[in-house]
This record gives C-alpha cells, sequence and structure tokens, in this order.
C-alpha cells in the first residue's frame, strides 16, 4: 500500500488528499516514547504510548496488581512451619503474711520475699494436612492476580480509545479549520474583485459588502474550530497524564491522510469475533473470576477434612539469675489432630453459598460475552458505514466543486444572481466539512473497532510476561 504526506487542504484540492494511513495501525512501537516537551509533531501512536507511561489512573492500577501479587506470597507462606522465638523477665515480691507463714514452716528461717524469674522459649509448628485449604487459597490468590492484571489491561484497553478518540477530535478541528480558511480566502478574493469592479462603475456596494459578510461568517467558522481543537488537546493532555494539564505550545499534531477505497480495512466478522475472544481483557478477567470461585468452593470443602499439625518446643526457666544452663531446658513434641463432627450445618451452607457466588459469576461470564459480541458487531457496522460515507462525500465534493466553479463563471458573466452564488459556496464548504467529518470517522471508526477487539493491545504487549 502507498503512503503519501498530507498536502494542504483547499476547496480545489478536496479530491487529492493523501493516500490512506491504514498501514499505521500495524506499525509495532518503540520501547520508550520520548518527553511530550521533546516532541514536535504528534502522531497518534506517539501519543498512546506515553499515555501508556504517564497516565495516574494506570499507574494505580499497576500498585492493585502488584498487591495482588503480594497476596499470592501470603498464600504460599501457609506452606512453611511457623517458629516463634519467647523470652520474658518477671520479678515478684511476697506479701508479709505469706512470707511469715513460710518462715513458719521452715522451722523460722528467713525467707527472701522478693525473687525474679527469667524464661527463653523456641517453639514451632507446622500444619501437615488442612483438606487441600491452601491449595485453593494460593490459587484464589493467583487468579486474583491474574484478574488485576486483566482489569490493568482492560485500563490501557479504554485509555488507548480515549487518546484516539482526543487525537482525532483535535485533527477534525484542524480540517475545519482549513476549510474555514479556505472560504475566507476564496471570499476575499470575490470582495476585492467587487471592490475593482465597483470602483470602476461596473459593481454594486451590495456585492462588496456581501462578500464581507461571508469572511465574517469564515472567521466565526475559524474561531468555532479553533476553540474545538483547544478543548480536544485539553482533554489529550490529562488521558497523557501531563503535570501542567495543557500540550506543549510549539507542539503540532502529524495530520492524517485520505483513505483510498483500495486501503479499506476488511477482515470477516468471524475472525474479528474470534480476536475479541482472545485478546478482550474484561472478558479474560471474568474468566478468571469464575475460576477464582471455583476455587473458593473448594476451599470451602476443606472443612470435611481433618487437620494435622506437628508442634514442638524447648524452653527453659532460671530463678534470680540468667545464668541458662543445659539443664534449665526441656523440650516437647505433639503430633496433634482435629476433626470437626458438627457445626450446625455452618459448613454445608458456605459451601452452597461459594456454588451460588459460581453460578453468578458464571452467569455474568455469559452475558460478558454476549457484550462483547455486541460491541465488535456494532463496531463493525459504523466502520462499514463510514467508509462508504467517505466514498459518497469525495464524489460530492467534485460535483459541487464542479457546480461552485460554473456559477463563478456565469455569476461574472452576469448569467447568475449572486444569491446563488452565495449557495453554492456554502455547499461546497458544508460538503467539504463533512468529507472530513467522515474521514476522521473512519479513523475513529477504526480505533472503535480495535478497542472492541482488544488488538489494540497487542503493539503493547510485547515484551510483557
Amino acid at each position: 500500500m502507498k503512503v503519501n504526506r498530507l498536502v494542504p487542504y483547499f476547496p480545489k484540492a478536496v479530491t487529492q488528499f493523501i493516500l490512506g494511513l491504514l498501514l499505521v495501525f500495524c506499525l509495532p512501537l518503540s520501547p520508550v516514547a520520548a518527553p511530550i516537551d521533546e516532541i514536535k509533531v504528534l502522531d497518534l501512536a506517539t501519543a498512546q504510548k506515553i499515555g501508556l507511561a504517564e497516565n495516574p489512573g494506570l499507574a494505580a492500577a499497576a500498585e492493585r496488581v502488584e498487591q495482588a501479587r503480594q497476596r499470592i506470597s501470603q498464600a504460599q507462606a501457609l506452606y512453611w512451619p511457623t517458629i516463634n522465638a519467647r523470652g520474658a523477665a518477671a520479678g515478684s515480691r511476697m506479701s508479709a503474711n505469706d512470707a511469715a507463714t513460710q518462715s513458719l514452716l521452715m522451722g523460722g528461717t528467713d525467707v527472701d520475699r522478693d525473687s525474679e524469674k527469667y524464661l527463653l522459649a523456641l517453639d514451632g509448628s507446622w500444619l501437615l494436612f488442612d483438606g487441600f485449604s491452601r491449595k485453593f487459597s494460593n490459587l484464589i490468590a493467583e487468579y486474583g492476580e491474574q484478574e488485576s492484571e486483566q482489569a490493568r489491561r482492560d485500563g490501557q484497553r479504554q485509555l488507548l480509545l480515549f487518546i484516539a478518540q482526543s487525537y482525532y477530535g483535535a485533527q477534525l478541528a484542524l480540517y475545519n479549520k482549513t476549510i474555514a480558511k479556505a472560504d475566507f480566502d476564496f471570499n476575499s478574493r470575490q470582495m476585492e474583485e467587487a471592490q475593482l469592479s465597483m470602483d470602476a462603475g461596473a459593481g454594486s456596494l451590495s456585492a462588496v459588502l456581501n462578500f464581507q459578510v461571508q469572511m465574517n461568517n469564515a472567521s466565526t467558522d475559524m474561531l468555532l474550530a479553533e476553540r474545538d481543537y483547544d478543548l480536544s488537546m485539553y482533554g489529550l493532555a490529562v488521558l497523557l497524564g501531563t503535570k501542567s494539564g495543557q500540550m506543549p505550545t510549539d507542539l503540532v499534531l502529524a495530520q492524517v491522510g485520505m483513505v483510498e477505497k483500495e486501503a479499506f480495512w476488511q477482515m470477516p466478522r468471524e475472525q474479528l469475533l474470534q480476536a475479541a475472544g482472545e485478546y478482550r481483557p474484561d472478558l479474560l478477567r471474568q474468566e478468571l473470576s469464575v475460576q477464582r470461585a471455583d476455587s473458593t468452593v473448594g476451599m470451602n470443602r476443606a472443612a470435611y477434612y481433618p487437620r494435622l499439625s506437628v508442634n514442638g518446643a524447648v524452653d527453659g526457666k532460671r530463678y534470680d539469675d540468667t545464668s541458662f544452663e543445659g539443664d534449665d531446658f526441656g523440650s516437647t513434641v505433639s503430633l496433634n489432630l482435629s476433626y470437626n463432627l458438627f457445626n450446625g450445618g455452618g459448613d454445608r451452607a458456605r459451601i452452597a453459598e461459594a456454588k451460588a457466588a459460581k453460578r453468578e459469576e458464571a452467569r455474568t461470564l455469559e452475558q460478558q460475552k454476549n457484550q462483547v459480541t455486541s460491541d465488535v458487531q456494532q463496531a463493525i457496522t459504523k466502520l462499514e458505514q463510514s467508509q462508504a460515507q467517505l466514498l459518497l462525500q469525495r464524489s460530492s465534493v467534485k460535483l459541487v466543486e464542479q457546480s461552485r466553479d460554473l456559477v463563478q463563471e456565469g455569476y461574472k458573466m452576469g448569467q447568475e444572481s449572486l444569491a446563488r452564488f452565495n449557495e453554492v459556496q456554502r455547499d461546497l464548504v458544508r460538503t467539504q466539512s463533512r468529507l472530513a467529518l467522515s474521514l476522521i470517522s473512519l479513523y475513529t471508526n477504526r480505533e472503535n473497532l480495535k478497542s472492541a477487539t482488544g488488538e489494540n493491545l497487542i503493539p503493547h504487549l510485547s515484551g510483557e510476561k
């Protein structure tokens, strides 16, 4: 496919827009995008890369993934024994009455009312079997981590689409500004000719004033286009995470070009639906939710099994001094088995609850699949319509340009009225605006389809684990 640079958009060059840039959608992205302040010409691919790297919302999602990853480590810790070291030092003073009583029992010997007690101990326990509860706890944590990752990727998918929409909104504003500028220049030339004719005694003041009004209308359109451009760029700045909330003043957009019919993007619906099943993160996340719910059922079933653990301890006591020796220490080892025989049906109720939660997640998955299918079908229809509209508007611009030129010649020869001349010029401006809208809709709807299938993530997943 041939790709050319965009030529300026002027009324008589409408049909000479550049051949399609759809190849851009398939180009791989470089690993790191330059800072926005260092970029002079911003294309969509670069804008999307900056957004993925700098958007605060995605950074927060990445932290949620890290939290889920740490929960896996917490679940894995259940397989290891626990070891505790303990120590204590206590001082006590016997009451006078107790000391007197003890002295009598000891034949009048003086009793030291103050005493000290020291303790050192090391104990540990190791759960050998818990009905596979730890196994399912680990699975739940792993599925949760994968769900968080898919949620982050779904945030990326949506951010890429939002960036594209803002980018192309700014592109449409640029086209409308160019169209309005061309309309202004055209009416400016007509006013100069009308002024010359009036000065020569062959024209009228009304014609001069008419073209001045048309110039004012074109100026208004330029101001509106500039407003729309600024608003789109402010929105783009937020999506890209710029701290100033606005784009650099010297930055310009790499304006998109015309897409020829042979460059229209086509793919069977079945393949697009299949791609959505493979790439849509929200769908993959819901599938993981079903698996996590199934593991929760298994974890609750562990209550039907006995628990087996081994415990051991080494402890020593010393009175009135801290000079511990080997004879001060003793040890214990035990093998413990516990098996709950009845708890009022609580275990059975928890399992039933977990099964109901699993059925809920399965129903949600079914609904999610239906929604994804609908998203893809709608995106395909919108893209096909935008392609048809682009062809129609290109044809219309040619016809209206030809009609405007004929009326212009007739007006100069006195065969066409000024009102008719204004009418065909306005028709041309409206048709050019519709053509620009059709072109931008084509690009935007292509991005919508890529987002609906999740394929807009593919260039950004390279190198990820």
